[in-house]
Parts: C-alpha cells; structure tokens; sequence
C-alpha cells in the first residue's frame, strides 16, 4: 500500500470511531465552557478579591484552566486511537496490508497529527478571545500582539497535542485501553501528590510534571508563591514535554515491531 493511501486508510479510521467525535467535542467544550466560567467569575468577583489574588490573576492562564480537565479527553483519544485495533483484532489486517510495521506506526502518527493540531489551535485560541472578552469590563483583558501572550496561546496548543501524543505512546506499548487510560491519568494527577511528597527533599519531580509544564507554557507572569519552585523555566518545560513524546513515541515504535 502506498504511503498516501496508508495515511488515507488511517484518517478513515479515525473518523470511523464513535469515540473520535465524542472525546473531541467533549474536550473542546469542557476547555472552552470551563476557562469561559472562571473568567466570567473573576469579573464578577473583581472587587472582592485580596490584593494577592488579584496580583497572582494571570488573564491567559486562567482562560486555559478548563484544560487541566481537556487534557485528559485528548490523552484518551491518542490511547484509542491505537488501542482500538488491538483491541477489536483489527490490526493483523492492517499489518497483511502493510507488513512494514514502522510505517504503519508513522502513518497512525501522522493522521492522528492531521486531526488533533488545527482541533487544538482552534480551541486554544476561542478559548483565548472568549475568555478575554469575558473579563473586558474590568479592563483586565489582554491582546495577541501584548508581549508573552501569543506565545501563552501556541503554548496551550502545543500541550494538548503533547499530551495526545503521549497518550498514543502509552497506548502503543501497553496496547489496552484500560491500562493505557490509568497510567494516563496517574501521568497527569496521580504523580502530583507523589511529588508533593518529596518537596521538603527536592522539587526536581515537581518540574517534571506534565501540569506545571503546561503552567510555565501558558503564563505570562511569574509564578509566585510555593508555585514558583514548583514551576520549571520556560526552556525547561519545552524541553521536558519533548522528552515526554520523544520517549514514549520511541518506546511505542519498538512496541510496534514486537508480536501482536
């Protein structure tokens, strides 16, 4: 099968998922209709909040909060976008058709990129301009062209695709959706508590979360606070999220080339 009619099939099958659409529209709304709220309440609340609330209110980082749970939908959609075919015996004849397993792995990869990157810059930046005319009334909103802010929003794009990709990696090697499903989200909440665990030893887990990550991408202030420790430099996070798709990718390719 050609390179272009293996991307086609993948796209198709995609699409041919129930839980393709469901995931998807369930992530996007819940980022959009969760950031929106939290905006909508700080301006409400404006007048009511202590001097260190209002200094610590990021007006892009907190349109992103509803993707603190958004993150979990994509997660899940890189898992079944591999798992499905393990599950369901699928993949043998897809392998017959292909028997190059690493180009079967590329093609997946590469639709599930066609499908996910323009869902989560379209998202990212609704939520954005939602968000920020949420909080106009007060003067508190920012623009695209203000310095850091562009950057915030590409960011929360990036993470979410990030997090995608690592859900398809754990997915690739664990090849169940249940299992690939837990340690998705052990990845994204259960590790916070362990690394909250070990502060009064090192922070060094702390920065090496895929949440903080995402708050040193999306914030265009400083962390304060105990967060300031916990939150890794902006470098950091960039390269920490490689590292996360570079890994899992890799160990999901070798997977790939084991026995179904």
């Amino acid at each position: 099968m050609s390179t272009t009619a293996l991307l086609r099939s993948e796209l198709l099958k995609l699409r041919s998922l129930p839980s393709t659409y469901l995931v998807i529209v369930t992530a996007v709304c819940v980022g959009l209709g969760v950031g929106v709220l939290e905006m909508v309440s700080t301006s409400h609340h404006w007048l009511q909040l202590d001097p260190q609330e209002r200094a610590a209110f990021d007006p892009v980082a907190d349109s992103f909060s509803g993707f603190e749970f958004a993150e979990l939908a994509f997660g899940a959609f890189g898992v079944l976008a591999i798992t499905t075919e393990y599950a369901t015996g699928t993949m043998s004849a897809t392998l017959v058709a292909t028997p190059v397993r690493m180009k079967v792995y590329a093609a997946k990869v590469a639709a599930l990129m066609l499908v996910v990157v323009p869902i989560c810059v379209a998202s990212t930046f609704a939520t954005f301009i939602l968000g920020q005319r949420a909080i106009a009334a007060r003067h508190l909103d920012v623009a695209l062209a203000d310095p850091h802010v562009l950057r915030a929003v590409v960011g929360a794009a990036l993470y979410m695709v990030v997090v995608t990709l690592v859900g398809f990696g754990l997915g690739a090697v664990i090849r169940h959706t249940a299992g690939a499903l837990t340690v998705m989200f052990a990845l994204v909440f259960l590790a916070w508590p362990v690394a909250r665990a070990v502060e009064s030893v090192t922070y060094l887990p702390d920065r090496w979360l895929l949440v903080n990550a995402a708050d040193a991408l999306v914030s265009i202030r400083p962390a304060t606070g105990p967060n300031a420790s916990r939150t890794p430099s902006l470098a950091m996070a960039c390269l920490e999220l490689a590292t996360y798709v570079v890994v899992l990718l890799a160990a999901g390719a070798w997977r790939a080339t084991r026995d179904l």
